[in-house]
């Protein structure tokens, strides 16, 4: 008996088994945003968020062996892990506004 794929089962529970999933693919992957919201400027970069929760985990847990607390240490990489995924993804170079889409 084959599986159903979780997205075609919830249409029909929906009613709506004529819905597509549009996403990006290998084929054909995100686009980055064109222009800027705030002034229009086409100088539109993503924000490099890797690097810094990297950094952030080895601090958390350096401090947490500095002073016997990895238990904190856990739940502070915890909560800025939180704080980067809910970060801004885009920046822009002209004026600095920064947003996620």
């Amino acid at each position: 008996m084959p599986v159903d794929d979780p997205d075609e089962v919830l249409n029909r529970l929906y009613g709506v088994e004529h819905a597509e999933r549009v996403g990006p693919s290998d084929a054909e992957p995100a686009r980055p945003p064109e222009r800027c919201p705030a002034c229009g400027s086409p100088d539109v970069h993503r924000v490099q968020k890797l690097r810094g929760f990297a950094l952030f985990v080895l601090m958390s847990a350096g401090l947490g062996m500095a002073f016997d607390e990895m238990i904190a240490a856990f739940l502070a990489v915890l909560a800025g892990a939180m704080f980067f995924l809910m970060s801004s993804r885009w920046r822009c170079a002209s004026c600095g506004e920064r947003w996620s889409s």
